[in-house]
Order: structure tokens, then C-alpha cells, then sequence
């Protein structure tokens, strides 16, 4: 039996091109052959020329950033981590509403992540290296697809992440959704990312810079006009007065926002002068809003009555003047007003009226303390019983302007009224009060040097939710330094 003819190998590539060779005609390329004449299949490997390949519109990236290490290194070695692409034909079918943005639509595919990789195998001459992502669009799951990878794989900017989710919320998907199908664990982190879009652009272009954390934006973004909105004019207004501080005066965005709400609570909008510039005299017969004197006088005159911690007559706290301003230092020390000099003197007002307000803004909160904290301040008032009724004056002030509990003009028939009361928290609350204004008050005093009761006042008002900042004489007393005592 004759075995079968094998079919002869064409090694010239026929007579044709044999002839054309001979004439000195260019023989033309056929191109690859078999397997790789097919299109790729969904899911494949493969690598393909970067500039028919379109970048998407759905990617949120505010730049490129410095990608010349890159593009050395796919010089060198390639593409090695794949992007993904989509037949550009079949994105803009699937997504209408993104059609009239993409790029260049007569392109084959249509990027997915990887545009840093494109953009540096571009500049490189080289092929990039990409999967095939067809389901992602038939599945319209590019958005969380984009969100998931270049999460992982881009480092991208809390801003850029924020519009990447954005996508997600846009197609109206809960915070719940979003988190599950973007892999951010909860539907709080996305809230809190996706609120830096609510934050003026100036705050925004910060955090994405760099120069402001992902956190302080957060918080910042939890700033809130009187409607309960945090993006509206009235709210950029606060923020971006909030972030001046930070710039500022370097202190935390906890402190500026506290900061804000204290100037709320001591100053209400369309009132420019404290409400607490009226007295409040123990010892009047009259209700404490009969009068028109200032608290300064009035501190001076009951000073003059009241005994001190050592128990000498004679010693007075710092007049408490709601005025307002920033924190300045100033160091308590001896002698009388005339032999301080009216900028100390300014100093020392300056930085009690910060603290002031901190107590104002603690005993604000529904949980203003610890019991452990409560129950050190407590201590030091029970222990030293001659504070008791200035500082009582100072908390019935303060207890007063915030609104809590009865509305005695007088400080003795108020804490009667609160110790009759059956209200618990209340209770604790005003107690709380007392024993935290005889420290202020005592801190405040121009005659005596500051001690480790000061110093731990001082230690709790930092570490309260007021996050108060120190001026620097208070860090030094403290050993601080500025760094430490944000």
C-alpha cells in the first residue's frame, strides 16, 4: 500500500512572492496566522497597542501624577501587571449615558483600570499588557470594578476615591450597596469618604494635595449650617473658617469645629454681645437680670467679699469677659493689677476666656465626662468647701446660658431648685458644674503660681471632646510641645 503524499512546505511563500522578490517588489506582510488571527475571549491575556485602546470617562483621576519611574521601568521590562479593557462598541451600548464622553469611540477597546500603565506605555513605545473585560460592561459593573482595583492597585487620593464611589451613588445604590460591591467594608467608611465631596474646593484640593488628612476633611465636612446641611453656602462659610484656623494657628480640625460651636453658644446669631455680660450677684435680694454691670466689676467686688483656696481674704480670679478671641499665652503671677502690665494682664484674660469656653462647650455634651473624671472633680470640690460659692456662681452661669435645668435668677435659689429636682443627670450635671468651675476659677487667679491641680485641669480640657488647644505657656507648664498637645 503507497503511504500518503505529506503536503510539500512552501519555504519561499510561493512562486508569486518569489517573482516579486526578484523585481524588487515589497513582499507584503501577511501578519500572524492561526490562533492568533482570532479575536481574544473574555477573560484573556493579552497584550495590545496602547494607542488603539480609549481611556474611560469614568475614571475619576484629578492626574496622572509623576509616572517617569514607571515609564523606565516599561522600557526596561514591560507592562508586567495587565489593565483591563472592553470593546469600545460594547461599553458605549451598555452605558449610554457615558457614550457622548468617551474619548475616542472609533478605537477597539475601551480601558477599565490601568491608566497610569497605558499613559507609560505610550511615552515607553511599548505594547500594554491587558485582560479582556466584556462581562464587566454587559454586567454594567464598571463603576465598582474601576472603584475595586484602583483602590488596590493605584494609591489613588481620598478625593479621587470619593468620586469613584460617587459613581456608585449617582446610579443610586444605598451606602450598604456601595460598600458591599466596592469592598470598603461598611456603609460608614463610604459615608465618611463620600462627604468630602460636600466640602468647599479650596478644602478639597488640600486633602487631595496632601497637606490636609482624610480625617480632618471628614470632620470638617461634619460642620453644619442651621438647616442641618453640610453643603450648603452658609455651611462652606464655616468650614472655610474652621480651616483657616487650622492653617493658621495649626490646631486640629476637632478643636476648630469645637471652636465653632463655642462662638455659636456664647455668641447666637444676631446677638453680639454675650448673654453672660449680665450679672449674676449671690448675694442680691433682686434677680441676677435686674442689673446692667459688667461681669468684670462684678467679679472684682465679690472677690474683694470671698475667700480663696488658702482661705485669705482678699485674692481674686481673673474678671471672666465673654468677649471672645483667640487663645494667647499668659502666666499667672503675683502681685496686684497695677504692677502687671496691661499685655500680660491681656494674655492671661485671653486664655481664661478660651477655657471658659471649653467649659461651656463640655457641660454642652450629654456625656460631658467619665465617671473616673467626674468623680476627681467632685473630690477637689467636696475637699476645699470655700470655693464652693464662686464657682457655684460661675457654673449657675454657665448652666444658664446653655439652657439646662430651672431658671433661677440666682445661683443658690438655682442649685436649691436642682437639688429638689428628681432628675438624676441634672443633678450630676450641676454638681459636675461646680466642682469644674472651681477649678477654672481657681486656675484663672493672678496671685498665686499654677500647681498640679492646675496642670490636671488643664491635661482634662485637652483630652475632653473640646480637644482645647493650649496656648503656649500652658504646653510649657505641662512640658509639651506644640506637636504633642494637638
Amino acid at each position: 500500500m503507497t503511504a500518503p503524499r505529506k503536503p510539500m512546505r512552501n519555504k519561499g511563500g510561493g512562486k508569486l512572492n518569489q517573482e516579486r522578490a526578484k523585481a524588487g517588489v515589497d513582499v507584503p506582510n501577511p501578519g500572524p496566522s492561526g490562533i492568533h488571527t482570532l479575536d481574544p475571549e473574555d477573560g484573556e491575556l493579552f497584550e495590545h497597542d496602547p494607542a488603539d485602546i480609549s481611556p474611560n470617562p469614568m475614571n475619576q483621576r484629578l492626574g496622572l501624577g509623576n509616572i517617569d519611574e514607571l515609564v523606565d521601568s516599561v522600557q526596561r521590562q514591560g507592562v508586567h501587571t495587565p489593565g483591563a479593557v472592553m470593546h469600545t462598541d460594547l461599553f458605549m451600548e451598555m452605558y449610554p449615558e457615558w457614550a457622548d464622553q468617551v474619548s475616542h469611540p472609533d478605537r477597539t477597546y475601551i480601558l477599565g483600570p490601568g491608566h497610569r500603565r497605558r499613559e507609560a506605555a505610550l511615552k515607553a513605545g511599548k505594547p500594554m499588557l491587558v485582560i479582556l473585560r466584556d462581562k464587566w460592561a454587559k454586567e454594567r459593573t464598571v463603576e465598582e470594578n474601576l472603584i475595586s482595583e484602583n483602590k488596590d492597585r493605584e494609591n489613588l487620593t481620598p478625593i479621587e476615591q470619593a468620586l469613584q464611589l460617587d459613581l456608585l451613588r449617582r446610579r443610586g445604590l444605598t451606602g450598604e450597596q456601595i460598600a458591599e460591591r466596592a469592598g470598603y467594608g461598611s456603609r460608614g467608611s463610604v459615608t465618611r469618604i463620600l462627604n468630602l465631596l460636600d466640602l468647599p474646593q479650596e478644602i478639597q484640593d488640600s486633602i487631595h494635595a496632601g497637606s490636609t488628612s482624610p480625617k480632618a476633611g471628614y470632620t470638617l465636612s461634619t460642620i453644619k449650617d442651621d438647616q442641618d446641611s453640610n453643603y450648603s453656602e452658609a455651611a462652606h462659610i464655616l468650614q472655610l473658617k474652621a480651616f483657616g484656623w487650622m492653617q493658621d494657628e495649626k490646631i486640629t480640625a476637632e478643636a476648630a469645629k469645637n471652636r465653632l460651636k463655642l462662638e455659636a453658644t456664647v455668641f447666637p446669631a444676631g446677638n453680639t454681645k454675650s448673654s453672660s455680660s449680665t450679672p449674676v450677684d449671690d448675694t442680691s435680694e433682686t434677680s441676677g437680670n435686674d442689673g446692667d454691670v459688667s461681669r468684670g466689676k462684678h467679679d472684682q467686688e465679690q472677690g474683694a467679699e470671698q475667700t480663696g483656696p488658702s482661705g485669705q481674704q482678699g485674692e481674686t480670679s481673673i474678671p471672666h469677659q465673654t468677649t471672645g478671641g483667640n487663645a494667647a499665652d499668659g502666666k499667672p503671677s503675683g502681685g496686684t493689677e497695677s504692677e502687671e502690665s496691661t499685655e500680660d494682664r491681656s494674655r492671661l484674660l485671653a486664655a481664661a476666656e478660651q477655657r471658659d469656653l471649653a467649659c461651656r462647650l463640655i457641660l454642652s455634651e450629654e456625656r460631658y465626662a467619665g465617671a473616673s473624671e467626674v468623680n476627681a472633680l467632685l473630690v477637689n470640690a467636696v475637699l476645699n468647701p470655700k470655693e464652693w460659692k464662686e464657682a457655684a456662681t460661675r457654673a449657675h452661669e454657665w448652666l444658664r446660658d446653655l439652657g439646662k435645668g430651672p431658671k433661677a435668677g440666682r445661683a443658690s435659689a438655682y442649685f436649691d431648685a436642682v437639688a429638689a429636682d428628681g432628675d438624676a443627670n441634672l443633678k450630676r450635671r450641676a454638681a459636675f458644674a461646680i466642682a469644674l468651675a472651681a477649678n477654672e476659677v481657681r486656675a484663672s487667679r493672678t496671685d498665686r503660681e499654677w500647681d498640679d491641680r492646675d496642670r490636671a485641669h488643664l491635661k482634662f480640657l485637652i483630652t475632653s471632646k473640646v480637644a482645647y488647644q493650649p496656648t503656649e505657656y500652658e504646653q510649657e507648664l505641662l512640658g509639651l510641645s506644640p506637636q504633642e498637645a494637638k
